[in-house]
């Protein structure tokens, strides 16, 4: 077999670079200092011995660098930011310290399980909500083995903070409000009693034994729930992170800046409205995450509340475009995505759905105004009439900028159905292909088939022939 040398070594320097990094360095300042309070609270006829301190270095520098490949694209298939590093060094650097203050300050009553003391779901939960279930799972299983390595928990605690860890990843799976939360507090509490109840039977305790131990588990387990509920929001916050819980909240329509995309633009927001829907629908059907597309949609064009009449669905009686130079025009219905990301910035938008803002039109030409001055002018450069954008990066971003797309040309055919809208949408789907619109979004031909499936399936519905009423008798204005 061929070593990759280059790989290898590539690899390295990454970690390097990481080491060397800001939350790189404070993760290791923080597993020193838990190698601190570790020596500090052997007992006194370990404390002493060298080997003893040794080995505690040797395990911190162990979990250290378990940090470092975590943080790296090996696990979650993308480089963790400095903020989500800085998150997971400080929860387990605080779970490992807080386990051994609490077993060696309080270590309880003799044969109780330390771990009931510690809220191992909370830490795991706060990981699966910010950083995906697969991290979560994982440091289920590597914070208890910490702690237990670290002479906190004796192997009944290891299995409790186990069961309970493995269940706090799993519980939140689609949960979209805050009331699941309270709901994963009583599955982690039905988990706790069944680790406590496993334990106690291989201890062999007697049944009065039992009551005090399941209480706390119970406890441990609902008072998770709870805590979770005040620690999301300004983590929430302080990481900007796309949550389901934050997005359930900016899907809210009386939001203050969508009301305002209301009364300043109705037309746009209706426009919004759709696009939502359709890119949701397809989200759904090709297992994407279908409330950052329609989250995403709604906000897509806030850019255009500061010029509304220059942009066809928001007019009435004529079209300001008719008045004034195509590169004029251009530069104004450029200026709506520049706009909307600095909207979004000011709003504290979540970074994904303010890249599906810069991202909806991609870098493509405003082929109407580019055609245009081109009958006015010799020389014409593409780039003065393309949006300043990049193609989509994410498959909402792309669905979104499809949805956008189909959405607007549909209203153009003339008494459509659902030949007409799907052979339409194909032609579109495949000028965003020619002109690689698509090709940094990961979509498959096979989704792109499926995308346009639901596309045609919400527009057919939409835009469905209703009859023509009879004319009442006797009403002459008729």
């Amino acid at each position: 077999m061929k070593v990759n040398h280059e790989y290898i070594k590539k690899n390295f320097l990454q970690i390097i670079d990481r080491i060397r990094s800001g939350p790189g360095i404070y993760s290791l300042f923080l597993f020193c200092f838990a190698s601190f309070i570790i020596v500090a609270s052997m007992d006194e006829g370990n404390a002493g011995s060298p080997l003893n301190i040794l080995g505690v270095l040797f395990l911190a520098l162990l979990i250290y660098i378990l940090y470092i490949i975590l943080c790296g694209k090996t696990i979650l298939g993308r480089e963790l930011n400095n903020r989500e590093c800085y998150l997971v060094s400080s929860l387990a650097g605080s779970y490992i310290i807080g386990s051994v203050l609490i077993n060696n300050l309080s270590p309880g009553p003799e044969g109780f399980p330390v771990s009931l003391a510690i809220p191992t779901a909370l830490f795991i939960m706060l990981l699966a909500v910010f950083l995906g279930k697969r991290l979560a799972m994982i440091m289920a299983v590597a914070l208890p083995l910490g702690a237990f390595f670290a002479g906190a928990f004796d192997i009944h605690s290891y299995i409790i903070a186990l069961v309970s860890g493995a269940a706090a990843s799993t519980v939140l799976h689609k949960a979209q409000n805050r009331m699941s939360l309270i709901k994963a507090g009583l599955i982690i509490a039905a988990a706790n009693c069944f680790a406590v109840v496993v334990v106690l039977l291989i201890r062999e305790s007697g049944f009065s034994n039992y009551p005090a131990p399941l209480f706390w588990a119970a406890f441990n387990g609902i008072i998770c729930g709870m805590l979770i509920l005040g620690f999301l929001p300004p983590l929430e916050h302080a990481l900007n992170a796309v949550t389901s819980f934050r997005l359930m909240e900016l899907s809210d329509l009386n939001a203050p800046l969508l009301r305002k995309l209301f009364t300043t633009a109705p037309g746009t927001y209706s426009h919004s409205l759709m696009v939502a829907n359709l890119a949701e629908q397809a989200c759904q059907d090709i297992g994407s995450n279908a409330l950052l597309a329609r989250v995403g949609a709604y906000y897509h064009d806030i850019g255009k509340m500061e010029n509304p009449d220059y942009f066809v669905e928001n007019q009435t009686d004529h079209n300001r475009h008719d008045e004034i130079a195509p590169r004029l025009s251009a530069t104004i219905i450029r200026s709506h995505v520049k706009l909307g990301v600095e909207k979004a910035l000011n709003l504290g938008l979540p970074k994904d759905v303010i890249s599906i803002v810069s991202e909806h039109h991609g870098n493509s030409i405003i082929s109407w105004f580019y055609n245009k001055a081109t009958e006015n002018e010799v020389a014409v450069n593409s780039e003065d009439f393309s949006y300043p954008g990049s193609p989509p990066r994410s498959k909402e971003s792309a669905i979104v900028m499809l949805a956008d797309v189909a959405e607007a040309a549909v209203r153009t055919l003339t008494k459509p159905n659902a030949t007409k809208i799907e052979k339409f949408i194909q032609q579109l789907f495949d000028s965003k292909i020619e002109h690689g619109q698509l090709s940094q979004s990961d979509l498959s031909f096979h989704e792109l088939e499926i995308i346009k499936k639901a596309f045609v399936r919400v527009l057919a519905g939409y835009y469905h022939t209703r009859i023509e009423y009879p004319k009442q008798k006797g009403d002459k204005n008729e």
